[in-house]
């Protein structure tokens, strides 16, 4: 006998329910090693453009160290305006170190499930392009990053 002759409505299964409405309830905890697998490639690809960031941004410094010496020697206007985009590119270069560093920690605590606070501000921080000369890599690693970091099975392998 089908559903209809007994007053019920077939259960039919809808696709675009949630995983944890289909029955993949990841609870507190969920399954780590499966989100341990989702989490892994975006926070390996998200340190190795990081790493790219490290590399050049020292080297963006020691030449921006250069053109204010080299800007000094012109003198007269454009000496003046060499020292000032020096000094700027200085502090820029020295903040997008940083940066940097805060994003390598963040990628780390994201491979190991540590901290999504951390993981989730790396992924945000890898999408802007006023902070990551290498924005062509981490904008799509970054949306990758936070779709993955959304899935209900790797929210619950997070600590609370």
């Amino acid at each position: 006998m089908d559903d209809y002759s007994q007053g019920q409505q077939p259960q039919y299964s809808n696709p675009y329910q949630t995983p944890t409405q289909m029955g993949a309830a990841p609870g507190p905890g969920g399954d780590r090693s499966v989100a341990l697998e989702k989490v892994k490639l975006p926070a390996i690809l998200m340190m190795v453009t990081v790493g790219l960031m490290l590399v050049l941004y020292p080297l963006a410094l020691i030449g921006n160290l250069l053109n204010i010496g080299i800007g000094a020697d012109a003198g007269g206007e454009d000496g003046a305006i060499m020292m000032f985009q020096g000094g700027f590119g200085i502090v820029q270069m020295i903040f997008g170190i940083i940066i940097s560093v805060v994003m390598l920690i963040g990628s780390r605590k994201m491979l190991k499930l540590e901290s999504r606070g951390w993981a989730m501000t790396t992924m945000i921080l890898g999408m802007l392009p006023c902070i990551s000369p290498c924005c062509v890599f981490g904008l799509p690693i970054g949306i990758w990053g936070i779709v993955v970091l959304n899935d209900p099975v790797v929210k619950g392998a997070f600590p609370r």
